[in-house]
């Protein structure tokens, strides 16, 4: 299923009503109450400009937008307080996480100008959590929450947080143009992953969603579709990164019935990230059927659906496994009794031109669910070589519980 962004972009060339610049005040100032107070009076039929400056956001924001546009040329530079901002951000629901500044409203252009965006100050938290991807408070950098028919493009986001970006309970977004990037820079660190959970954007209760044109260097998901993710559309990203296109993770919550439908992405290329190991450049993630703890590092039980998926034009470089399935997703020790429980289906999943190498002996590791077999799955032009190229296709590719597929004559089940 090909997706093509529907809305009409009227909102790319208005004429806008009125213009409120605001200057940045400097000296660590803090700029958020010019800023809100630029969308208070221009934020509905007008433009709120932001020169280039790097501009102090000392508290969590809630920006504004109606039929207007924010043209921002500058940095949004988070203050690196860790204390404060745990204490202060806004809460996100799935997996008790926080959020710094969310862009709310319909019919509205966002624009950084290729010069513009957010600043995280993420070393702070990189080496506050020290690897602890999922401590409790580091907020993500932006989320785009409650809005429809907007557009975001030549946006930089530089040492988030937390992830990068969200899209939240939003219809009709075009994410274009975006470059992210999430660096280590504690010597202290080594080659460890002190970047995690940087990912470079999440959907989550939202449809009719384009990604295109995307630069993503960081320590986790390059883009990752969480629960209620429908029609979205990812075109032309490289990604630098621990995961490529992650699906998920899903089934966490033992009341939750979660969704993935009609997603197609096209002309990715995943590759190392210089800290940590690439694990899957396509991973599909379903949590165990038993509920264990609690999010965000605890959880099971849930049940769903990912169905209408189409991956073409994939490229990967030196994965742990190029394409990837855990239905047995758990932060705690695995029982055995656990294996086997998820109920969450992957179904009807489609594969076309995907090349690449592992580093391991294994190119493809499917490990699906007895009480949620796989199946409708298919496979074209699938070129991936394991690190020793004399394995037999045979044992480079392992398929539990996988049936009713195409293409794939190599998969022992």
């Amino acid at each position: 299923m090909h997706l093509i962004l529907l809305f009409p972009l009227i909102c790319l060339g208005a004429a806008y009503a009125k213009t409120c610049t605001v200057h940045a005040a400097g000296r660590g100032i803090d700029d958020v109450p010019a800023i809100l107070a630029a969308f208070a009076e221009c934020g509905k039929g007008g433009k709120v400009v932001l020169p280039s400056a790097n501009y102090t956001i000392a508290q969590p924001m809630i920006t504004h937008l109606e039929n207007g546009s924010f043209d921002l040329h500058g940095y949004l530079s988070f203050t690196p307080d860790i204390d404060y901002w745990i204490a202060n951000s806004y809460r996100f629901p799935f997996q008790n996480q926080s959020i710094g500044w969310h862009i709310t409203g319909n019919d509205f252009v966002v624009d950084g100008h290729g010069t513009g965006g957010v600043f995280g100050n993420g070393q702070v938290w990189y080496s506050w959590a020290r690897g602890a991807g999922n401590l409790f408070g580091r907020p993500m950098s932006v989320s785009i929450t409650n809005a429809t028919r907007a557009v975001i493009k030549n946006f930089r986001i530089i040492q988030p947080q937390f992830w990068s970006s969200l899209v939240w309970n939003s219809t009709d977004i075009l994410l274009t143009d975006f470059y992210v990037n999430a660096t280590n820079m504690d010597p202290a660190a080594g080659k460890a992953n002190w970047v995690q959970n940087t990912d470079g954007s999440d959907t989550y209760e939202s449809k009719r969603i384009t990604y295109q044109n995307w630069i993503y260097q960081g320590g986790d998901d390059c883009i990752a579709f969480k629960p209620n993710s429908t029609q979205i559309t990812v075109r032309n990203v490289s990604c630098t990164s621990v995961n490529g296109m992650t699906f998920g993770s899903v089934g966490q919550y033992p009341s939750s019935f979660d969704i993935l439908q009609d997603i197609f992405i096209e002309d990715v290329v995943v590759q190392n990230h210089r800290t940590a190991q690439l694990d899957g450049g396509a991973y599909f993630k379903s949590w165990i059927g038993v509920n264990v703890n609690t999010p965000p590092n605890g959880g099971g039980g849930g049940s769903g659906y990912c169905k209408n998926v189409t991956i073409k034009n994939l490229h990967i470089i030196n994965a742990t496994v190029p394409l990837l399935l855990t239905s047995e997703l758990t932060y705690d020790q695995l029982n055995a009794s656990y294996a086997n429980t998820s109920t969450f289906v992957w179904d009807d999943i489609h594969f076309h031109n995907v090349t690449g190498t592992s580093n391991t002996g294994l190119v493809i590791e499917f490990e699906c669910s007895t009480a949620a077999p796989c199946s409708g799955w298919s496979f074209e032009k699938i070129n991936l070589t394991p690190a020793d190229a004399s394995t037999n296709a045979s044992d480079d590719t392992i398929c539990h519980n996988f049936f009713n597929y195409t293409g794939l004559p190599q998969c022992s089940t």
